[in-house]
């Protein structure tokens, strides 16, 4: 407990020898100071005591200490000569001293706001680099503010929307695909801008859009469309974004972006591990039905004497090389082989060529579709649409000679031609085979000499998509274009 000062000197003063005390009640007494009055000497003898201290004039007057009544000494103001605290436990009495401390309660700093939640226009979600995939749910979004686009301003999109954000770093066309199937009770729709609002809307479009696009930040935005009874259709849907690019730097289709040496192709693949098989297929293998197919185009390794495998460049023909087949993501697929060496390589790793049906099946799925991915064409989702045609750029000409040409090992290493194995998310059968349509052409084990699929500039001439078949050669033909993959009898 704390006093206050003018308590300590009373209760002091009322101790002293001689000093009468305050009567209960009372008013103050004399404590032995007498006022002399105007012109009169102070008494001077020894029984006087002290004069008092004028430093508490000023303070209020003293009250009763016989009682419990703290009384106006507690709101009174402590004053400026007072001592400092000793540092002795406070007894339990009340506190009577100014309030000096900071407020340490519950309120300690200023209220900060939660984060925006991802996907919606102040946190848009981040798509990696391109091709991608993106996949996510509009009924699962908290963020529903774009009712219309200035794009599309009749539509009704006031559904719940999912915000992504992507770089864009070559001039090109952008595609946008949303896998949206007629007669599911969903719709969501597709938009790109270029800054997160609506009213800077480039595109829309209910399945595929595509746009022309130079490098920068753009906005794909998944939104629920609603229908005319206000019902919003959202739910789960699946993105794949694309980007084609421009030629560098404005280079047309008679211009070589590059310089290269046909006796030098370079080793741009590891030996890598085969993932593990799936369906209890070899490595590298998923199960089909009743046998197993490669999940990506094959890549090479050379065999070394002493079994060893070792890197082979995917731009060399392999010629009487021993050579192993492998199957694994992030690679360059071998091009320039022909049928009898792809048999071989596939046996090397204990599989063998696809047959014809074999293939199909594949590819097709078990709903037989016309594409890997469905009945739909998709733009840009697999790698088969290049502007120019690798013969054409690389020897800078179109004079019909370079078709002479085309086993030359640098027309297959052009920019924007030949994707790593994978590199394309949504070109991908409903079992998981990537790039069977598109890429490379593939052999199959037909002795008449086809290869399937198309490749990275055409996918429709020779029929569509998986339908697609080369039977124009024999199986000793090989060039840039032709790739294969593996198949066995599943256990």
């Amino acid at each position: 407990m704390r006093l206050h000062p003018v308590a300590v000197v009373l209760t002091l003063l009322a101790l002293a020898p001689g000093c009468d005390t305050v009567p209960s009640g009372g008013a103050p007494q004399d404590l032995g100071a007498s006022d002399p009055g105007p012109g009169s000497t102070a008494d001077t003898s020894a029984d006087a005591p002290p004069p008092t201290d004028t430093s508490f004039d000023a303070s209020p007057p003293p009250t009763d200490t016989a009682t419990a009544d703290p009384g106006p000494l507690a709101d009174a103001p402590a004053d400026a000569d007072a001592a400092p605290d000793d540092g002795d436990p406070d007894l339990g009495g009340p506190d009577i001293g100014p309030d000096i401390g900071p407020d340490i309660g519950p309120d300690i700093g200023p209220d900060v706001p939660p984060p925006p939640p991802a996907g919606s226009w102040d946190a848009p979600i981040p798509l990696g680099p391109l091709p991608a995939r993106a996949s996510g749910d509009t009924a699962a979004s908290p963020t529903s503010l774009a009712d219309a686009y200035a794009c599309a301003p009749a539509i009704d999109e006031s559904g719940p929307e999912v915000v992504y954000q992507l770089e864009v770093t070559a001039p090109g066309t952008l595609t946008v695909a949303v896998d949206d199937l007629p007669g599911d009770a969903l719709d969501i729709d597709v938009h790109l801008l270029d800054a997160p609002s609506p009213d800077a809307c480039l595109a829309r479009h209910n399945l595929v859009l595509t746009a022309p696009v130079t490098p920068g930040t753009y906005y794909v935005v998944a939104d629920t469309w609603t229908n005319a009874a206000g019902a919003p259709l959202a739910g789960p849907f699946t993105l794949d974004v694309a980007l084609r690019k421009s030629h560098p730097g404005g280079v047309g289709c008679t211009t070589s972006p590059i310089t290269c040496d046909p006796a030098a192709p370079p080793l741009v693949n590891p030996v890598p591990a085969e993932p593990p098989g799936l369906g209890g297929c070899p490595p590298g293998m998923q199960r089909v039905d009743t046998f197993c197919v490669d999940r990506f185009e094959a890549a090479l390794a050379r065999v070394e004497p002493d079994g060893a495998l070792s890197p082979w460049s995917p731009y060399a023909n392999p010629g009487a090389t021993p050579v192993r087949a492998l199957s694994a993501p992030d690679l360059v697929p071998q091009g320039y082989i022909n049928q009898p060496q792809a048999a071989a390589a596939c046996q090397a790793a204990g599989k063998r060529l696809c047959t014809d049906a074999e293939w199909l099946r594949a590819c097709r799925g078990p709903q037989t579709t016309t594409y890997p991915y469905g009945d739909t064409p998709l733009p840009a989702v697999c790698n088969d649409a290049r502007a120019c045609h690798p013969a054409t750029q690389y020897f800078q000409t179109t004079a019909s000679w370079i078709y002479g040409e085309i086993a030359n090992p640098c027309v297959g290493q052009l920019p924007d031609a030949l994707a790593p194995t994978g590199a394309h998310p949504g070109c991908v059968t409903a079992e998981g085979l990537y790039d069977m349509m598109g890429n490379l052409h593939e052999w199959t084990a037909d002795p008449a000499g086809t290869f399937r699929g198309g490749f990275y500039v055409d996918t429709k001439i020779n029929g569509a998509g998986c339908l697609y078949a080369t039977t124009a050669h024999t199986v000793g033909h090989w060039d840039y274009s032709t790739g294969f993959r593996c198949c066995a009898d599943a256990p």
